[in-house]
């Protein structure tokens, strides 16, 4: 019984031994490559971007933004001010909307972007984002896109408040 036992004792050892190697391994692979610095980045939440045409909303699309920090930048500095970049880009949304002409699934992204890093320029300090990069677009419908016959219909149709 006791050759059960140590034989038992020295297969779990065996074991533990194997599953221990890689995770020392990838332990001393991240302190050799710790000299390397990557450029930091800032991820903001989703936010729900209208997608307003003649002043009606046609669609939501759900936004994650990535900042991507010059190096140097202390990423926690940019906690604070969120809140206030978040308020800047939905007011900015529905003043001037972010919308592509041909489809009302995605936002414009360039426009947004260039926005988003001027808007980061003011309340973070010149120089400190380095780019602005749409991680992920998703619409809260699939509607078709917008053609010529429909713009020009909502173009002419008036506003009428409903009851």
């Amino acid at each position: 019984m006791s050759s059960i036992l140590s034989r038992r004792l020295l297969l779990s050892l065996a074991a533990a031994a194997t599953m221990a190697g890689p995770a020392l391994a990838s332990s001393e692979k991240k302190k050799e490559g710790e000299g390397q610095a990557l450029d930091p980045t800032y991820k903001l939440g989703s936010m729900t971007i209208p997608i307003i045409v003649n002043g009606r909303i046609v669609n939501y699309v759900f936004v994650a933004l990535t900042l991507r920090l010059a190096s140097g930048t202390e990423v926690e500095s940019f906690k604070a001010q969120e809140p206030a970049l978040r308020d800047a880009i939905m007011r900015a949304a529905y003043r001037t909307p972010f919308v592509r002409q041909d489809t009302w699934q995605e936002v414009d992204g360039p426009r947004l972007q260039a926005f988003v890093l001027g808007q980061c320029a003011v309340l973070f300090g010149k120089g400190k984002v380095a780019a602005v990069d749409i991680a992920k677009q998703v619409p809260r419908q699939h509607v078709m896109p917008p053609n010529a016959a429909v713009l020009r219909a909502l173009q002419q149709k008036p506003d009428t408040p409903n009851p």
